[in-house]
């Protein structure tokens, strides 16, 4: 794929400020020079720092957050969050709830990937598994009806507002091998720049030219005169 043409024209139709990220998980940590793992980021930090252009490598050595090396497979899930304690004294779930939630969370085995290479998906020098896009809640929509237009049926998108970009932009879209879309989470919101109108979404980069394709066609009609708002300035000239 040309992944630098397919982002062009994925920032262009959607008009989204921020780029998509491309994603690889990594088995062997065999990826080109230039990708620095020499800073420890949270992994949202990491997908924050890759769509401002840098390109990244996170392992189990300079993942941040244990919440998310060990969702990520890193690392083994520490009891203080298994048994809800953690998320209990952050405020974010009552401790019975924190450890129900935990013990559904979506995860990577252990020792599954060495390392995830993360880049600007116009200047990946892989093939991604995952891509990330940050960006305002109509233009996830058109991504999320491009993903549809195909096929059709309906997506049925998985959170817990807990692992907002470790497991539900990463780990769900490479499980299920579908589109994921979240309203991320406390760590996401706390730790990275994302605006607070922005929601996120990732899926399979194999649908990545599909969708683009699908936007295209989108493009010539439904995309534009929706955002011409034609019915509703019909409503209010009256």
């Amino acid at each position: 794929m040309n992944y630098k043409e397919l982002s062009e024209k994925l920032n262009t139709i959607l008009k989204m400020e921020h780029p998509a990220v491309g994603i690889k998980l990594l088995t062997d940590n065999h990826i080109p020079p230039g990708y620095d793992s020499g800073q420890k980021y949270t992994f949202c930090q990491f997908i924050m720092k890759a769509r401002e252009g840098n390109k990244l490598l996170a392992n189990g050595d300079n993942i941040a957050c244990a919440n998310g090396a060990s969702a990520l497979g890193f690392a083994p899930v520490p009891e203080k969050l298994m048994s809800g304690e953690f998320l209990s004294i952050l405020g974010s779930f009552q401790k019975e709830a924190g450890a129900k939630t935990m013990s559904v969370m979506p995860r990577f085995d252990q020792n599954q990937y060495t390392g995830i290479a993360l880049a600007p998906l116009a200047e990946v020098d892989f093939d991604p598994d995952v891509i990330v896009l940050e960006t305002l809640p109509e233009q996830i929509m058109w991504l999320s009806l491009a993903a549809l237009h195909q096929t059709g049926g309906r997506h049925t998108f998985s959170t817990s507002i807990s692992n907002g970009t470790c497991v539900d932009m990463t780990v769900v879209p490479h499980l299920k091998q579908k589109l994921n879309v979240s309203p991320g989470c406390y760590g996401c919101r706390n730790a990275t720049s994302v605006p607070d109108e922005y929601l996120y979404a990732g899926f399979p980069a194999h649908q990545l030219q599909s969708i683009v394709d699908s936007l295209i066609q989108l493009n010539e009609k439904t995309i534009p005169r929706a955002r011409e708002k034609r019915s509703y300035n019909k409503l209010i000239s009256k």
